[in-house]
């Protein structure tokens, strides 16, 4: 069934940035502990332990500071603001009309949106990955710090570390996510009558969604981190120089289970943060509008 119209008027420009932009300023903000545990989870060799055993093990040997480190490439980061304005640019491409687009091209725009936004926010990860891996704790005092020492030491070769994994994640993540959520409001949803309606309609479906792509995108999320989260050596060398080789090692040194360390705060992280950041991105498209989306 084709989706029911919803826009009056397609947002322009600087209202579709300035709707992203805080979109994602209010899921780094709510969730950067979160995401401070999930990232470790993702590094570690070893068994994780229970997602708040480990927040409280963070806090004690580091302070409670250091729940938000990296939070500032976080924050900066453009990729709430590509992920949501590329799907809308994207529903163009895939589709003469956006307010009838099927399930199916809804999966085809969310793809199309990781190429850009994994170009854009590939440096800030990789600052943001490396401020929150425990072994980089006394390496850098802070997000600037540690992006002026990667690019004087690494180049850009450093700061894109990990670029065809997080390419991939959000190929499979986008997909899924604004798939499902097409599917959902198509299949099962009325149109809202107000902003209250709106907000859980876009929470229900926003965490439905979320947990659905993260089953898919884990492993390339496990490749992204532990190349994004390592230091070349004395002689510049890499433990993971490739996606190939690292994907290689890992199952040979840990087994197919590690692709998948840190599954469940990975789902807790989606599930707090990409409603926080849909409901934020509609909202203000909403205001924008001056029309219930």
């Amino acid at each position: 069934r084709a989706s029911r119209g919803r826009i009056a008027m397609p947002l322009r420009a600087h209202e579709e940035i300035t709707a992203g932009f805080l979109a994602g300023c209010a899921d780094a903000l709510a969730c950067h502990p979160v995401d401070v545990v999930k990232t470790q989870a993702h590094v570690n060799r070893g068994a994780n332990v229970p997602f708040t055993q480990a927040l409280v093990a963070q806090a004690r040997a580091h302070g409670l500071p250091s729940l938000y480190r990296g939070v500032l490439p976080a924050c900066l980061r453009p990729q709430a603001l590509c992920m949501y304005v590329g799907y809308e640019w994207s529903k163009k491409a895939v589709c003469e009309d956006a307010k009838k687009m099927t399930t199916r091209e809804a999966f085809a725009a969310g793809w199309l949106t990781a190429y850009v936004e994994s170009a854009c926010v590939t440096p800030f990860e990789t600052v943001k990955v490396r401020m929150q891996t425990k072994e980089n704790m006394s390496r850098y005092a802070s997000s600037l710090g540690c992006a002026r020492e990667i690019a004087r030491t690494e180049g850009m070769k450093g700061l894109y570390a990990g670029f065809w994994p997080t390419c991939l994640r959000n190929n499979v993540f986008n997909s899924f996510y604004f798939g499902t959520i097409h599917y959902c409001k198509d299949e099962y949803l009325s149109a809202p009558d107000s902003l209250v309606e709106q907000a859980a309609q876009n929470v229900g479906v926003g965490i439905i969604a979320g947990l659905v792509a993260t089953v898919f995108k884990m492993p390339f999320d496990i490749l992204k981190s532990r190349m994004q989260g390592q230091v070349p050596n004395a002689s510049g060398a890499l433990e993971y120089p490739t996606m190939m080789e690292a994907a290689v090692r890992i199952f040979r040194n840990e087994g197919v289970g590690a692709f998948y360390k840190g599954t469940g705060v990975t789902a807790a992280r989606i599930t707090l943060g990409f409603p926080v950041s849909f409901v934020a991105f509609e909202a203000v498209a909403s205001m924008f509008e001056n029309e219930i989306r």
